[in-house]
């Protein structure tokens, strides 16, 4: 019985180990796909060809890069199968209470900081922990009222995050706490680190250059909301009460112009090889938010259009899909970069333009737009305020409720006034109590 048992691990473990070959094997190929899609995207500018490489050298390290970058996406669908089954609750929870009128905001800062490790950190612990930290601020009703006001220390917005994760405390500092009817009670002391031009070199040089194969993170979120705040702080409309360097305003316009790529127009990520070249990225978000922030003032729109038309079937940052489908959020980007571009297109372009906007537009009124006048959660906008949000102001700025705004089409939409008065009427049931709930309400409500 002993021998038999002896000889029969022999075959078992053979088995073992041809199925853990299988496996690698798998997952290797699944990698190599990977991989070959994101070359096959078109959404990076490489480096140019050293002086004295060799052709071949050139294309083996250019398929290197492209084959570690498709370690960042196998790492991230990873981790979200490692937790979101703890997170998705917590979602739907928020958005029950977000639909009942409930105030969530400091559950939602917190629940920003989750996603935003999830999807760009390798720190599983860390995740988990803020995790845990969003299901206890779920009864926590005292501090979703304090997360609306100024903190003391610095005078900055954003209780719940923590407070290493500095471009998220900018992020609703600006998105939420300074207005343009008063200056903030405490001095904006968060602003302190980057207010020269040396500071502010450094602070954006720290996320635009992601060294991604020696961190195993993905900086995009950070550099992009980073600079869209600070142009917002230095060419908006918000009160700050703070002295900022004389020259930053300048100093940040020209970081903006060395940044901008010159064959496509396009701003994104530029991604550090393990060789140490460096990579363009084109980003519609980024991009989105360069030429919004700094009112359309940017050069290069007819290269910015084509590029964004040749990108369109692309999922987001390059491209307006996630996981092959549009996003209203990302849609909204589109519609604000083509306004601007649209006096500088030629005739095809501009038919292209028209097209594109169209397809969009079908598919929110068809299957983003529900017949309660809500809009569908999605994998970008997964919590109720933000769907509404994005849906709200891609209807509003693509012309649909308002023929002034439809520079692309000369179409009419004989029942815009009726969805206007569905989606008002969901709206209002929800009491308003969150800030983007309330920020859809008065998009969709404004004169």
């Amino acid at each position: 019985m002993r021998k038999w048992t002896r000889r029969a691990i022999i075959p078992a473990a053979i088995l073992l180990a041809i199925a853990a070959s299988l496996f690698v094997c798998q997952r290797q190929i699944e990698r190599g796909v990977i991989a070959w899609r994101i070359f096959r995207a078109g959404a990076f500018t490489p480096p140019a060809l050293a002086s004295g490489e060799s052709q071949w050298t050139y294309a083996w390290r250019n398929a290197r890069f492209y084959w570690d970058f498709s370690a960042l996406r196998i790492a991230r669908e990873q981790r979200q199968k490692q937790l979101s089954p703890e997170l998705r609750p917590l979602i739907a929870e928020l958005n029950r209470r977000q639909l009942a009128g409930e105030n969530m905001q400091y559950s939602m800062h917190i629940y920003r900081e989750v996603r935003w490790r999830l999807n760009f950190t390798p720190d599983i612990a860390t995740t988990r922990a803020r995790i845990a930290a969003l299901r206890q601020s779920l009864n926590q009703p005292q501090l979703q009222t304090e997360a609306t006001q100024q903190q003391t220390d610095d005078g900055g917005w954003g209780l719940g995050i923590d407070p290493g994760v500095w471009y998220l405390r900018l992020y609703y500092t600006v998105e939420d706490g300074l207005s343009s009817d008063h200056v903030p009670t405490y001095p904006l002391h968060l602003l302190d680190r980057i207010n020269s031009p040396a500071k502010l070199d450094a602070q954006l040089d720290s996320a635009l250059f992601d060294d991604f194969t020696h961190t195993s993170e993905f900086k995009r979120e950070e550099l992009d909301e980073t600079t869209s705040a600070i142009m917002r702080l230095l060419y908006g409309h918000k009160l700050t009460g703070y002295t900022f360097d004389p020259h930053l305003a300048d100093a940040m316009r020209d970081y903006i112009e060395k940044w901008q790529n010159p064959k496509t127009g396009c701003w994104g990520q530029w991604v550090v090889d393990r060789y140490g070249r460096v990579w363009k990225m084109d980003d519609t978000g980024i991009t989105f938010h360069v030429i919004s922030d700094l009112h359309g003032q940017v050069q290069h729109y007819d290269r910015i259009a084509k590029r964004l038309i040749e990108l369109d079937k692309l999922d987001f940052p390059a491209g307006p899909r996630m996981s092959g489908r549009y996003e209203n959020h990302i849609n909204w980007d589109f519609v604000i970069i083509f306004r601007y571009a649209w006096p500088s297109l030629d005739e095809p372009t501009r038919a292209r333009v028209r097209d594109e906007m169209q397809q969009m537009l079908d598919w929110c009124l068809s299957q983003s737009l529900q017949a309660d006048g809500s809009f569908k959660t999605s994998e970008i906008d997964d919590t109720l305020g933000d769907a509404q949000m994005y849906g709200v102001s891609f209807l509003r700025d693509s012309g649909y409720f308002d023929p002034a705004k439809r520079f692309w089409t000369n179409r009419s939409f004989p029942d815009s006034e009726a969805v206007r008065g569905r989606i008002r009427e969901r709206l209002e049931a929800t009491g308003l109590g969150d800030p983007s709930l309330r920020e859809a309400y008065d998009d969709l409500t404004a004169k």
